[in-house]
């Protein structure tokens, strides 16, 4: 869970980053691609980053408004058992 995923303008920025994200990867790729310097080690730099930036933006993306945080949801805790 990232801090202020739950906020309203959560998604939107999620949106930003996913999108500036793969806009840069492709400048990047193309940028190394002009200086004759796009290797397999460049290619998998480039997902590593995109695998490290993009999944936890996408899961904010497709988080549905009514389901329980992932963060107290596995504990448990029920306030009718607690005394």
């Amino acid at each position: 869970m990232l801090p202020f995923d739950r906020k309203p303008w959560a998604k939107t920025v999620a949106m930003v980053v996913v999108i500036l994200s793969f806009v840069g990867a492709i400048c990047l790729a193309l940028y190394f691609r002009s200086v004759d310097s796009l290797h397999i080690s460049e290619v998998v730099g480039i997902f590593l980053l995109l695998l490290t930036i993009v999944p936890p933006n996408v899961a904010i993306l497709m988080r549905r408004p009514g389901e329980p945080e992932s963060m107290n949801a596995h504990l448990g805790h029920n306030r009718s058992t607690v005394r």
